[in-house]
C-alpha cells in the first residue's frame, strides 16, 4: 500500500432516513488527495459492517473510481481489523448503482438478523 499524505477526517454528512425514521449509524469521512477528495460512509448495520467510498475531483464531479490503494487505506483506517470485507457483485438483474463511481464493501459473512 502506498504512503498516504492526508488523514481521514470525520464530517457531518447527510442524515439517513429509513422507513421514515432518522438513523444515526452512518459515519462520514473525507480525505484530500492530489486530484480531489474521497468520501467514505461507514455503517455498522444489522447485517454487518458496510463502507461506501467515492471520489470527486476539484470541481465536485465524480470523474473516476477510487484506486485500490485508496479503498484499502479507508478499509484499514475506518473499519475493524478483525472482520472480512468483500465487494459483492450480484446478478445483473439485482444490481443497483445509485452513484456510478462508488464502491461498496460489505462484511462477510453477513450477520444473521436478530
Amino acid at each position: 500500500m502506498t504512503k498516504q499524505r492526508s488523514p481521514w477526517e470525520p464530517f457531518d454528512g447527510p442524515i439517513a432516513v429509513i422507513d421514515g425514521i432518522a438513523v444515526d449509524w452512518f459515519r462520514w469521512w473525507r480525505r484530500r488527495v492530489s486530484d480531489g477528495g474521497l468520501i467514505a460512509c461507514v455503517s455498522d448495520e444489522p447485517s454487518g459492517w458496510h463502507m461506501s467510498i467515492s471520489f470527486r475531483n476539484q470541481r465536485g464531479e465524480h470523474s473516476r473510481y477510487p484506486t485500490w490503494d485508496e479503498i484499502a487505506h479507508a478499509r484499514y483506517e475506518l473499519l475493524p481489523h478483525d472482520i472480512d470485507l468483500v465487494m459483492h457483485l450480484p446478478p445483473p438483474e439485482e444490481y443497483v448503482a445509485l452513484h456510478d463511481t462508488t464502491f461498496h464493501l460489505h462484511e462477510h459473512p453477513e450477520r444473521e438478523a436478530k
